[in-house]
């Protein structure tokens, strides 16, 4: 097994209505190890949600990205519709 370890590059908070805490969200780069992908950054969210249209509770698939700035655009794109709709912690947040 290897360790990977990730240095925090850029952080995020936002208060939604009807929630009593906020959401927070953060980019990641790899400063070493190896996880098997080829990108070195990801973006991590501290509770998932249901969207307006949504049937469950929406967990997104593409969390890694070539450059901070994709990532950024990634989590913020997750992060700017979030609804107080069967909020989900992260566990791995």
């Amino acid at each position: 097994m290897t360790n990977v370890i990730y240095q925090v590059v850029k952080e995020f908070k936002t208060s939604v209505d009807g929630l009593d805490f906020e959401i927070k969200g953060r980019i990641l780069k790899r400063v070493s190890g190896d996880n098997g992908l080829t990108v070195d950054y990801k973006w991590e969210i501290s509770h998932y949600y249901k969207p307006l249209d949504g049937a469950t509770v929406y967990h997104p698939s593409q969390d890694h990205a070539e450059t901070a700035e994709r990532a950024e655009q990634l989590l913020l794109y997750y992060m700017t519709p979030f609804t107080n709709l069967d909020i989900e912690v992260n566990a791995n947040y």
